[in-house]
Protein backbone atom coordinates (compact mmCIF):
# COMPACT_ATOMS: atom_id res chain seq x y z
CA UNK A 1 0.00 0.00 0.00
CA UNK A 2 1.55 3.35 -0.91
CA UNK A 3 1.77 6.24 1.53
CA UNK A 4 -1.08 8.61 0.53
CA UNK A 5 -3.18 5.32 0.23
CA UNK A 6 -2.34 4.77 3.55
CA UNK A 7 -2.95 8.29 4.79
CA UNK A 8 -6.08 8.23 3.50
CA UNK A 9 -7.32 4.99 4.91
CA UNK A 10 -5.89 5.83 8.03
CA UNK A 11 -6.91 9.42 8.06
CA UNK A 12 -11.11 7.87 7.21
CA UNK A 13 -10.58 5.65 10.31
CA UNK A 14 -10.16 8.29 12.70
CA UNK A 15 -12.75 10.38 10.66
CA UNK A 16 -14.95 7.44 12.15
CA UNK A 17 -14.21 7.29 15.89
CA UNK A 18 -17.07 8.44 18.18
CA UNK A 19 -16.96 12.42 18.87
CA UNK A 20 -14.44 12.76 16.02
CA UNK A 21 -14.91 16.86 14.69
CA UNK A 22 -13.04 16.90 11.24
CA UNK A 23 -11.40 19.54 9.63
CA UNK A 24 -10.74 18.11 6.18
CA UNK A 25 -9.11 20.87 4.75
CA UNK A 26 -6.27 21.28 7.18
CA UNK A 27 -6.36 17.67 7.96
CA UNK A 28 -6.86 17.80 11.42
CA UNK A 29 -9.27 15.61 13.27
CA UNK A 30 -10.53 16.84 17.06
CA UNK A 31 -11.82 15.03 20.15
CA UNK A 32 -12.12 17.83 22.81
CA UNK A 33 -14.18 17.03 25.85
CA UNK A 34 -14.28 18.97 29.45
CA UNK A 35 -11.09 18.34 30.01
CA UNK A 36 -9.08 18.03 26.79
CA UNK A 37 -7.90 19.54 23.46
CA UNK A 38 -6.85 16.59 21.56
CA UNK A 39 -6.22 16.88 17.77
CA UNK A 40 -4.52 14.16 15.29
CA UNK A 41 -3.32 16.04 12.18
CA UNK A 42 -2.14 14.36 9.27
CA UNK A 43 0.65 16.24 7.24
CA UNK A 44 0.57 14.47 3.67
CA UNK A 45 3.72 15.74 2.21
CA UNK A 46 5.74 14.61 4.71
CA UNK A 47 3.29 11.57 5.37
CA UNK A 48 3.74 12.19 8.97
CA UNK A 49 1.24 11.87 12.03
CA UNK A 50 0.76 14.05 15.14
CA UNK A 51 -1.00 13.27 18.57
CA UNK A 52 -1.46 15.76 20.85
CA UNK A 53 -3.45 16.14 23.81
CA UNK A 54 -3.56 19.14 26.02
CA UNK A 55 -5.32 19.86 29.24
CA UNK A 56 -8.40 22.57 28.62
CA UNK A 57 -7.33 24.10 32.17
CA UNK A 58 -3.45 24.09 32.55
CA UNK A 59 -2.80 24.11 29.12
CA UNK A 60 -0.37 21.79 29.88
CA UNK A 61 0.64 18.52 26.91
CA UNK A 62 0.31 15.78 28.40
CA UNK A 63 0.00 13.47 25.30
CA UNK A 64 2.26 14.11 22.20
CA UNK A 65 3.74 11.69 19.44
CA UNK A 66 4.25 11.72 15.92
CA UNK A 67 5.40 9.49 13.69
CA UNK A 68 6.09 8.69 10.06
CA UNK A 69 3.48 6.78 8.55
CA UNK A 70 5.24 3.63 7.42
CA UNK A 71 2.70 0.71 8.22
CA UNK A 72 -0.65 0.59 9.49
CA UNK A 73 0.16 -1.96 12.25
CA UNK A 74 2.12 0.44 14.10
CA UNK A 75 -0.22 3.98 12.95
CA UNK A 76 -2.98 1.98 14.44
CA UNK A 77 -1.18 1.02 18.09
CA UNK A 78 0.16 4.67 18.17
CA UNK A 79 -3.48 5.86 17.56
CA UNK A 80 -4.80 3.93 19.77
CA UNK A 81 -2.74 4.61 23.06
CA UNK A 82 -4.15 8.44 22.39
CA UNK A 83 -7.91 6.88 22.54
CA UNK A 84 -6.59 5.09 25.37
CA UNK A 85 -5.47 7.77 27.64
CA UNK A 86 -8.20 10.19 26.55
CA UNK A 87 -10.92 6.88 27.62
CA UNK A 88 -8.28 7.24 31.29
CA UNK A 89 -7.28 3.92 30.99
CA UNK A 90 -3.36 4.60 31.68
CA UNK A 91 -1.23 2.64 34.30
CA UNK A 92 1.63 4.67 36.01
CA UNK A 93 3.91 2.68 38.06
CA UNK A 94 4.41 5.85 40.78
CA UNK A 95 7.17 4.87 42.68
CA UNK A 96 8.91 2.11 41.07
CA UNK A 97 11.30 0.50 43.70
CA UNK A 98 14.94 0.53 41.89
CA UNK A 99 17.43 -1.30 42.63
CA UNK A 100 19.84 -2.73 39.72
CA UNK A 101 23.07 -3.57 38.93
CA UNK A 102 25.20 -0.78 37.09
CA UNK A 103 23.42 -0.63 33.20
CA UNK A 104 23.82 1.34 30.23
CA UNK A 105 20.61 2.04 28.37
CA UNK A 106 19.96 3.28 24.74
CA UNK A 107 16.31 4.62 23.37
CA UNK A 108 16.12 5.03 20.13
CA UNK A 109 14.04 6.63 17.34
CA UNK A 110 14.27 7.85 13.97
CA UNK A 111 16.46 10.93 14.84
CA UNK A 112 17.46 10.76 17.80
CA UNK A 113 15.63 13.74 19.07
CA UNK A 114 12.27 13.28 20.65
CA UNK A 115 14.31 9.97 22.40
CA UNK A 116 16.31 12.53 24.23
CA UNK A 117 13.64 14.11 26.02
CA UNK A 118 12.74 10.66 27.47
CA UNK A 119 15.94 9.44 28.19
CA UNK A 120 16.82 12.55 29.67
CA UNK A 121 13.73 11.99 32.49
CA UNK A 122 14.19 8.08 32.72
CA UNK A 123 18.42 9.20 33.91
CA UNK A 124 17.08 11.67 36.07
CA UNK A 125 14.70 9.08 37.71
CA UNK A 126 17.74 6.83 38.09
CA UNK A 127 20.14 9.69 39.30
CA UNK A 128 16.81 10.89 42.19
CA UNK A 129 17.36 6.80 42.92
CA UNK A 130 21.07 6.59 42.86
CA UNK A 131 21.43 4.15 40.86
CA UNK A 132 24.36 3.73 38.29
CA UNK A 133 22.69 3.09 35.36
CA UNK A 134 23.58 5.82 32.56
CA UNK A 135 20.92 6.53 29.86
CA UNK A 136 21.75 7.83 25.94
CA UNK A 137 19.54 8.25 22.92
CA UNK A 138 21.19 7.56 19.75
CA UNK A 139 19.23 7.58 16.28
CA UNK A 140 18.81 4.35 14.91
CA UNK A 141 21.04 4.11 11.89
CA UNK A 142 24.14 4.55 14.54
CA UNK A 143 23.08 1.46 17.12
CA UNK A 144 25.62 -1.12 14.75
CA UNK A 145 28.51 1.06 16.05
CA UNK A 146 27.23 1.35 19.40
CA UNK A 147 25.49 -2.02 19.94
CA UNK A 148 27.86 -3.79 22.28
CA UNK A 149 28.43 -0.54 24.64
CA UNK A 150 24.33 -1.18 26.05
CA UNK A 151 23.25 -3.70 27.95
CA UNK A 152 19.26 -2.73 27.11
CA UNK A 153 17.93 -1.01 23.78
CA UNK A 154 14.67 0.65 23.83
CA UNK A 155 12.73 1.06 20.81
CA UNK A 156 10.55 4.07 20.66
CA UNK A 157 7.05 3.73 19.18
CA UNK A 158 8.00 5.86 15.98
CA UNK A 159 9.66 2.82 14.73
CA UNK A 160 8.01 0.03 16.03
CA UNK A 161 7.81 -1.13 12.97
CA UNK A 162 11.09 -2.32 12.76
CA UNK A 163 11.06 -4.18 16.25
CA UNK A 164 11.32 -7.45 14.86
CA UNK A 165 14.48 -7.30 12.77
CA UNK A 166 16.23 -5.36 15.94
CA UNK A 167 15.12 -8.09 17.81
CA UNK A 168 16.41 -10.68 15.93
CA UNK A 169 19.25 -8.71 14.77
CA UNK A 170 20.06 -7.52 18.72
CA UNK A 171 18.82 -10.25 20.77
CA UNK A 172 17.25 -10.14 23.77
CA UNK A 173 18.97 -6.92 24.75
CA UNK A 174 16.11 -5.09 22.71
CA UNK A 175 13.14 -3.88 24.27
CA UNK A 176 10.01 -1.85 23.60
CA UNK A 177 8.82 1.19 25.02
CA UNK A 178 5.23 1.53 24.82
CA UNK A 179 3.61 4.40 22.73
CA UNK A 180 1.59 5.55 25.61
CA UNK A 181 4.21 5.48 27.67
CA UNK A 182 6.47 7.19 25.07
CA UNK A 183 3.77 10.02 24.38
CA UNK A 184 2.73 11.16 28.33
CA UNK A 185 6.82 10.77 29.47
CA UNK A 186 5.83 7.92 31.43
CA UNK A 187 9.38 6.41 32.19
CA UNK A 188 8.20 4.75 35.12
CA UNK A 189 6.46 2.54 33.32
CA UNK A 190 9.69 1.58 30.94
CA UNK A 191 11.50 1.26 33.92
CA UNK A 192 9.54 -1.32 35.22
CA UNK A 193 9.63 -2.80 31.80
CA UNK A 194 13.30 -3.10 32.36
CA UNK A 195 13.80 -3.83 35.86
CA UNK A 196 11.41 -6.89 35.89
Amino acid sequence: MNHELMLTYVYKWVESMKDAHACPEHKVICFCNDHYHAHVSFYENLNIIELSIQDKKTEENLFYLHFELNDIKTARNNILSFFEFLKGEITIHQDVEINVAPMKVLISCIAGFTSSYFASMMQQVFCDHEQNVQVDAMSIYNIDDVKEDYDVILIAPQISYLYPQLKEKYGQKVMMIEAIDFATGNVQNTIHKIIA
